[in-house]
C-alpha cells in the first residue's frame, strides 16, 4: 500500500466489539448518574442553605407625600354599565386616555369563569365608551392570555368558551364569548386575540377543573420565543434582562423577562407590547405612527399564592408562563416562570411581585386599570381547592357591585384589599390581605411590587377618592 493511501480514512464504519459496546453504555449510564446525582445534591444543598431574606418579610420603602399621592375614582351600587359610566365620568372621560386615532388593547381576565373573569357587561360598556369617541378612527383589540390553548391552536380558551352563571349581566348572553359576535355583528373596529405562550409545559395534562380539555390544554405550541430578527406573533424573552434574586449560598431566582407580540385580526397592524405599533413591509416591521394605550380590566379575588389577584397581580395574564419551570422548551431550562419564582423550602410565592414590576417598570404599564369587582371571590372556612376554584365556585364570592379606576395598581389594590376583601368572610382575611399586618402575604407582595417597580402607593392618607 503506498503512504498516501495509509493516510485516507476508511470508509468503512468503524466496527465496535460487544465489550466496547457495553464499557461504553456503562460509561454513558455512569454520566447520566453522576449528573443526576450532583442535581439531588445541588437541590438539597440549596434547601438547606436557603437564605433567610428570601422569605423575609420586604421593608417598608417610605413614601414621598408629594410624588406618590395618588387619586383613585370609585363607583359602587350600579349595574357594571352604569359604574363604569360613573367612574369614567369621574376621570374626565375616556378621551382623558384615549385618542381619536389610537390603537387602544384592552387586556381583561378570562382564564377562569364566573367571579374568576371581568365583568361582561363592564368590558362591552368600555369598548362602547371608545367607540363612541367624537370622530374615532382608531380601533380596539380585547387580549388575554389564559395560558391555555385550544385544539385549534387558538389561545381564546377557558372564559371566552365556557358559559358563566354570573359576571355576565347582559340579557341573552352567557359568557366573554359573546363579545365577539357582538361588536363583529355591527362591524365596529374591535377585534379578540388569545395570546399563546412560546413554550410547552409541564402541566399540560392537568384537568384544571376541565378533564376533557374542552376549554384548552395548558402550556404554549412550542415555537419557542421569538428570536432576533424574527417578525412573527408569539414571545420574546429577554434572557439579559432576566429578573434575579438569590435564593440560597448556591443558586438564584432567574425569571426572563417576557412580552408579547400579536397582530390585529382587522388591520393587521402588529402590536408589540415593548416597541408600539408598527405595520409589515415585506419581511419587516416599520413604526406605524399611531399611539399605543393599554387599558386593563382586571377582577379582584382571593389567592392562596399572593394573597389577592387585582391590578398588580393581573399582568400575570400578559406575560409568558412557560419561560421557565415548569415550561420545558429548552430555553427554559434553569430559569423559572414568573408564576414559580418564589418556590423555595419554605416558599415565597408573594416574590413573583418582583418581575411583574419588572414587567411594569421596564416594558410597559397600563394606562389605564379598570378594577371590576361586581363580584369579589373568597376562601370560607374549612374550604377543599381540590373540589372547586375559589374563582369560579358559588359559595365562594360575594357581590360588591364596585369597579375602582386609575393610574396606580398599587393604591387601587390597597383600597380594594381594605374596603372590599377585609369586608369578606373569608377564613384567611388576617393572613392573607391585612394591610396593617407587615407579614399579610398581600403586604409583603405589595412592598415588594413598589421595591422593584420604584413607585406606587401603599399608603391609604395619600390616596384621594372621587
Amino acid at each position: 500500500m503506498r503512504e498516501a493511501d495509509k493516510r485516507i480514512p476508511s470508509a468503512e464504519p468503524r466496527r465496535f466489539s460487544r465489550r466496547r459496546l457495553l464499557a461504553l453504555g456503562a460509561s454513558l449510564g455512569l454520566g447520566t448518574l453522576a449528573l443526576s446525582l450532583k442535581g439531588r445534591i445541588r437541590g438539597k444543598l440549596a434547601a438547606a442553605t436557603q437564605l433567610p431574606s428570601f422569605t423575609a418579610t420586604p421593608a417598608l420603602v417610605p413614601h414621598d407625600p408629594a410624588r406618590d399621592r395618588a387619586t383613585i375614582h370609585v363607583a359602587r351600587g350600579g349595574s357594571p354599565a352604569d359604574n363604569v359610566d360613573q367612574v369614567l365620568a369621574k376621570l374626565g372621560g375616556i378621551g382623558r386616555v384615549v385618542g381619536a386615532d389610537d390603537v387602544v388593547i384592552v387586556k381583561v381576565s378570562a382564564q377562569w369563569w364566573n367571579q374568576g373573569m371581568t365583568n361582561v357587561a363592564a368590558v362591552k360598556r368600555l369598548v362602547e365608551h371608545v367607540l363612541e369617541l367624537p370622530g374615532f378612527a382608531g380601533e380596539v383589540i380585547v387580549f388575554e392570555n389564559t395560558h391555555f390553548r385550544l385544539a385549534d391552536g387558538s389561545g381564546l380558551s377557558r372564559a371566552w368558551r365556557r358559559p358563566s352563571e354570573r359576571n355576565v349581566d347582559v340579557p341573552g348572553w352567557t359568557g366573554l364569548g359573546d363579545l365577539i359576535g357582538h361588536f363583529r355583528d355591527r362591524g365596529a373596529p374591535v377585534s379578540f386575540v388569545g395570546l399563546v405562550d412560546a413554550g410547552p409545559s409541564a402541566l399540560a395534562d392537568d384537568a384544571w377543573h376541565d378533564p376533557t380539555h374542552e376549554l384548552g390544554t395548558y402550556g404554549g405550541d412550542g415555537r419557542g420565543p421569538i428570536a432576533p430578527g424574527e417578525t412573527r406573533d408569539g414571545y420574546r424573552w429577554d434572557f439579559e434582562r432576566a429578573f434575579r434574586m438569590p435564593r440560597s449560598w448556591v443558586d438564584e431566582v432567574r425569571t426572563p423577562l417576557t412580552w408579547p407580540r400579536f397582530t390585529s385580526p382587522r388591520t393587521g397592524l402588529v402590536v408589540d407590547l415593548a416597541d408600539g405599533v408598527h405595520r409589515r413591509d415585506g419581511d419587516r416591521l416599520v413604526p406605524a405612527d399611531r399611539k399605543l394605550v393599554w387599558i386593563n380590566m382586571t377582577t379582584a379575588n382571593e389567592h392562596a399564592a399572593t394573597g389577592f389577584t387585582g391590578a398588580c397581580k393581573s399582568t400575570m395574564g400578559v406575560v409568558d408562563m412557560s419561560a421557565g419551570a415548569l415550561g420545558t422548551h429548552p430555553l427554559a431550562s434553569g430559569y423559572t416562570s414568573v408564576h414559580y419564582c418564589g418556590r423555595g423550602s419554605p416558599g415565597a410565592t408573594w416574590r413573583m411581585a418582583g418581575p411583574l414590576a419588572q414587567l411594569a417598570r421596564d416594558v410597559r404599564s397600563p394606562d389605564l386599570v379598570l378594577l371590576v369587582a361586581e363580584w369579589v371571590a373568597f376562601e370560607p372556612a374549612g374550604w377543599d381547592q381540590e373540589r372547586a376554584d375559589l374563582r369560579h365556585a358559588e359559595e365562594t364570592c360575594l357581590r360588591t357591585r364596585t369597579i375602582v379606576a386609575g393610574t396606580d395598581p398599587v393604591a387601587i389594590d390597597t383600597w380594594a384589599v381594605k374596603n372590599l376583601m377585609m369586608q369578606t368572610p373569608s377564613a384567611n382575611k388576617r393572613a392573607r390581605f391585612d394591610l396593617d399586618d407587615p407579614d399579610a402575604q398581600f403586604t409583603k407582595f405589595l412592598r415588594y411590587y413598589r421595591q422593584v417597580r420604584g413607585s406606587g402607593t401603599l399608603a391609604p392618607h395619600l390616596i384621594d377618592i372621587s
